[in-house]
Order: C-alpha cells, then sequence, then structure tokens
C-alpha cells in the first residue's frame, strides 16, 4: 500500500459576512511534500500559489497532523492554520470562500480538519492577540469587537470588551477617525505589535 504525505492548508479570512475559510475547487488547498521539503516553507508556498499573498502578510501555525485511507493507499495530511487579512489577497474570489460555521460540501474528512481548525482558532483568540492577522492595520473598537464575535460565534458585552481590551494596552490611538455616515466618526487604533502575543483577552 502506497503512502501519500501532503501538506494541507486551513486558510481563515474575515470580511463583513462573518468568518471565511478558503477551498481551492472544493477542497481545502494542498500539495504532496517531497522527501526533502521544509514544511513551514511549503505551507508558505502553497499559500501564496493559491492566495498571492506572501509570508509577510499572514499568521502560519502547524495545526496537527491526520491520517486517512483508502483502498489502495495510506494518506498522511500535515495540516497548517493560516489567517490573513482577505482584503488585500491579491488572488480573491468571492466563489473560494466559504463562511466557516456553514455545513460545507466537503468530505467528512476535510469537515473534521475544518472543525478541529475552528476550534483550535477559538481557543487562540481568548489568549493570544492572534486576532490582529485578520484586521486592517487600522480599525475602529467595533470593527474590533466585530472580528472577534465573528471568529468566537457568539456576542460580547460591549462595555466590558472594551474595558478588557483597554486594560491590555495591546492597541494605541492612531489619531485618525474614520467617518460612519451621520453618526460621530469612530476612533482608529491599531496593534503596538502585530505579531503573537499571550494575553489572556477574553
Amino acid at each position: 500500500m502506497q503512502t501519500q504525505i501532503s501538506i494541507k492548508l486551513a486558510v481563515f479570512g474575515l470580511d463583513d459576512e462573518g468568518l471565511k475559510i478558503f477551498l481551492s475547487n472544493g477542497i481545502l488547498p494542498q500539495v504532496d511534500l517531497e522527501e526533502s521539503a521544509d514544511l513551514d516553507s511549503a505551507a508558505g508556498i502553497l499559500l501564496e500559489k493559491v492566495t498571492g499573498l506572501d509570508n509577510c502578510f499572514h499568521y502560519q501555525e502547524q495545526l496537527y497532523t491526520f491520517f486517512d485511507k483508502t483502498k489502495d493507499r495510506r494518506i498522511i495530511d500535515v495540516v497548517y492554520f493560516i489567517l490573513i487579512p482577505i482584503y488585500i489577497v491579491k488572488k480573491y474570489l468571492i466563489k473560494n470562500w466559504y463562511l466557516a460555521d456553514d455545513k460545507l460540501l466537503i468530505s467528512k474528512y476535510n469537515q473534521k480538519i475544518v472543525n478541529y481548525a475552528l476550534q483550535r482558532l477559538r481557543w487562540k483568540v481568548e489568549y493570544t492577540n492572534v486576532v490582529y492577522s485578520l484586521l486592517p492595520k487600522e480599525f475602529s473598537f467595533s470593527e474590533l469587537q466585530s472580528a472577534y464575535e465573528a471568529v468566537l460565534g457568539r456576542s460580547l458585552d460591549k462595555r466590558n470588551f472594551r474595558k478588557k481590551i483597554m486594560n491590555l494596552n495591546l492597541l494605541k490611538s492612531t489619531g485618525r477617525k474614520m467617518s460612519l455616515g451621520q453618526a460621530r466618526p469612530a476612533e482608529l487604533f491599531s496593534f503596538r505589535k502585530r505579531e503573537l502575543t499571550h494575553v489572556k483577552v477574553i
């Protein structure tokens, strides 16, 4: 029985509809792994191939190694969990992005991977600032809260959330504001560090 070893990506992005996952022709992006290949580099190359996004603009973490089999081969998938700012994806095609919480028309095996990756993301936003990788460099507080709510799949109390975030000193004011129609302009913030920091957020 042959063994197939592949890199597979669970790529998440955020837009106005909510948290999305990237599927290429109805499956998670993947590439067969050569024996001498560096895993992290292979994942980055695959990401750039399918989205046009290079290593400067995403968060990448090896998620887990999944196993499956068919009648004639064993399948080993090294899965990477990747967060990207969807608004700068060069090869953006709306047909490739699906709401992560929806019932996806994919195999049970791939759905298991998506479910695991989504749960890992939800855990990770609770104890790190990793949500920065889904947001633009500048954002309103409302956009920040919406990002957390989209990932967690639940509402957060506005006052308590704002107090907690400000006390953690993760953000800084840009000194700029964003016009929101007839509403009062919203203050814009940015992360002090756009790199992974372990801190209990939720």
